[in-house]
């Protein structure tokens, strides 16, 4: 009788349902060269992911990779241990020479460069007890970067941040070929005039939906060439400067429809953040502002934002009462949530009536609202009040988390806010639903 036979499609069925199970993959390699060779583009589609504690596999890896280095990044790699007196012996060097079994650089489709630097800082210390400011640990990142993202035509999801004295060596190494990107995130980079849009060119205009600003400085750069990606469907900047309102006007002509936009810790005034929601707005589904809140902020979302299903604010305690009459106008379909410390603030007299004043000044259309409060009969009466009114739609409501035993009052004020249709949700739960994704396509 005949072995069962597996045909290649049911294999890659297999192994492409195995995919997040690494350990099992690499029992894969071993079972014969088809499922070998099927394995390793799944394997190395994220090959640094997961290695923060394995040493062994953090080391094999960078071999894996420098056996894909062409001669001449051999030779390099060779002159600069020679250079500084690192004996070859101690890495293997000319056994590494040899064509690798893949080429494991063409199947990458997320690159994180803080996490590759990580591994590469990780394998110099402990294979050869050499530190991460040291002049050769700079070349061979740079030689290693180049090597990878000159053969990978895959990438989808990028993260470029590097530290140190590495901005020159950023842009160099920042290949052509990112034809399939659609997701990348810029952290600490130097976009310096002339620098940034050789760094921004790099992109196809027509791949990218998803980019992130994290602690970059805007000073005197133009958003000329973030306006041509017309596919750009998630922005967020975090912790970022020097956003001029000059800078933002070219924001009207973008060429995209944003659907989320994030707004987080950014070192600028409300006339910047205010341009940004009044030139992004129109198509907006979920925005997440977390920074000063203010009147001309408030009105900008009323104002442009009138697609929003989602918007997420984070309020201070000390919040004035001149804002909140003015949230009555915005125009949010769905979700609102404000994420604040109310929890452990709302406790004397003055922030009952702040309390009681926001639910006073929001709109009736909302079918779910979040505040980080806890369980109390004062506030129940406050959010009782508020369902009450003529028209209401609220149908979820996040709360703090329940850790004592409610008393008769507060059991009864929970039965008539269910009885009005509405569930009282951990606040947790909503906040996650509700906080802008993080675009991943691994």
């Amino acid at each position: 009788m005949s072995s069962p036979y597996l045909s290649d499609d049911c294999i890659y069925c297999i192994l492409k349902y195995l995919q997040d199970d690494r350990s099992t993959l690499f029992n894969c390699l071993l079972v014969n060269r088809l499922w070998c060779r099927e394995t390793v583009p799944l394997l190395y589609k994220n090959p640094f992911n997961q290695l923060s504690y394995e040493y062994n596999k953090k080391s094999k890896i960078i071999f894996n990779f420098i056996l894909c280095f062409d001669k001449a990044e051999i030779l390099r790699f060779k002159n600069q241990l020679n250079q500084y007196n690192i004996n070859i012996n101690d890495v293997n060097i000319n056994d590494i020479i040899k064509e690798p079994l893949f080429e494991y650089s063409k199947y990458i489709e997320y690159y994180d460069y803080l996490v590759i630097n990580r591994i590469i800082f990780f394998w110099f210390w402990e294979y050869l007890n050499i530190k991460e400011d040291h002049g050769i640990v700079r070349e061979f990142i740079l030689t290693f970067h180049q090597s990878n993202l000159r053969k990978s035509i895959n990438i989808k999801q990028s993260i470029i941040s590097f530290q140190f004295d590495y901005q020159d060596y950023n842009i160099k190494s920042i290949p052509q070929n990112f034809s399939n990107l659609k997701s990348l995130s810029l952290c600490d980079i130097n976009l310096k005039p002339n620098k940034g849009e050789v760094l921004l060119k790099k992109f196809q205009k027509h791949s990218l939906v998803y980019i992130e600003f994290v602690a970059i400085s805007f000073r005197d750069i133009s958003f000329e060439y973030l306006i041509i990606l017309y596919n750009l469907k998630y922005l967020n900047f975090y912790n970022c400067d020097g956003l001029s309102i000059d800078q933002c006007r070219i924001l009207n002509f973008a060429s995209f429809k944003l659907k989320e936009l994030t707004i987080k810790s950014n070192i600028w005034n409300d006339k910047v953040t205010s341009s940004i929601i009044k030139y992004l707005g129109e198509s907006l589904q979920k925005l997440y502002f977390h920074g000063d809140l203010t009147i001309l902020i408030i009105e900008y979302l009323s104002l442009y934002c009138l697609n929003l299903n989602n918007l997420k604010i984070t309020i201070e305690p000390e919040i004035a009462f001149s804002l909140i009459p003015y949230f009555k106008n915005l125009r949010i379909k769905i979700s609102i949530q404000f994420f604040s410390d109310f929890q452990y603030t709302i406790f004397g007299f003055k922030h009952t009536i702040l309390l009681k004043a926001f639910f006073e000044n929001l709109p009736h259309h909302f079918e779910t609202i979040s505040l980080n409060i806890n369980i109390h009969s004062v506030y129940l009466k406050i959010i009782l009040n508020y369902i009450k009114k003529e028209n209401n739609s609220l149908k979820f409501f996040g709360m703090g988390k329940l850790e004592r035993v409610l008393n008769d009052e507060e059991t009864k004020l929970l039965d008539q806010i269910r009885a009005r249709g509405v569930s009282l949700i951990y606040f947790s739960s909503i906040y996650h639903e509700c906080t802008p994704i993080t675009y991943n396509l691994i």
